[in-house]
């Protein structure tokens, strides 16, 4: 059985403002984000893993640098890379949902309808094809203990693929550094071993 235990980064000074936080908003993490991977690297032990990949954007690379310690080679996955959140990524999600209100949901989150608005945008199929594609990878690699680390959107993106949600606004965002737990059986069928977890990894 695979196990892939899935790392959003830390945080950024786009998420603490409250602006859109997607692929094309390629910041480090700020002093809050390093203190909160570091809090998780205290509580999860590198050498158990076999293998570390992690979203091109330098946020998430960040984290996977601090949580790998210089243990494992860094494998650069573009599939884990966040949303591309088009014309509306960086800027305030306060003022969008103000001119789009018909594009969040009644947590704030952006809605499936938000690409008909946001030019240059990713679609939510499209998000969940190229993680169905990474999935179906994992799932080849044997008994491995694998950490991937990625993004906000794209782990909820994960959670709905395994427990086939019909609609990702039932899961609501994991926060910062937190970690969630996929398994992949052998025949290739995925459960959710537990999501958003700060400890006891």
């Amino acid at each position: 059985m695979v196990e892939l235990y899935i790392v959003r980064h830390g945080e950024t000074d786009t998420n603490y403002t409250g602006k859109i936080n997607g692929s094309a908003t390629n910041l480090s993490l700020n002093e809050t984000g390093k203190k909160q991977v570091n809090y998780l690297k205290q509580h999860l032990n590198i050498n158990d893993f076999d293998e570390v990949y992690a979203s091109p954007l330098k946020r998430a690379q960040e984290t996977a640098e601090i949580l790998n310690q210089g243990v494992h080679e860094i494998k650069t996955d573009d599939r884990l890379r966040e949303i591309n959140y088009g014309a509306w990524d960086g800027l305030s999600a306060a003022d969008v949902q103000a001119k789009y209100p018909q594009c969040f949901d009644e947590n704030n989150y952006l809605s499936a309808n938000y690409s008909d608005y946001s030019e240059g945008s990713e679609t939510y199929k499209e998000v969940l094809e190229r993680l169905q594609s990474f999935i179906d990878d994992m799932s080849n690699k044997g008994n491995e203990k694998i950490l991937v680390v990625c993004h906000g959107f794209v782990t909820r993106s994960f959670v709905q693929l395994v427990t086939e949600t019909p609609n990702i606004e039932d899961i609501l965002e994991a926060i910062n550094a937190a970690v969630t737990k996929i398994k992949i059986s052998d025949s290739g069928k995925t459960y959710l071993a537990y999501y958003n977890r700060l400890e006891n990894i």
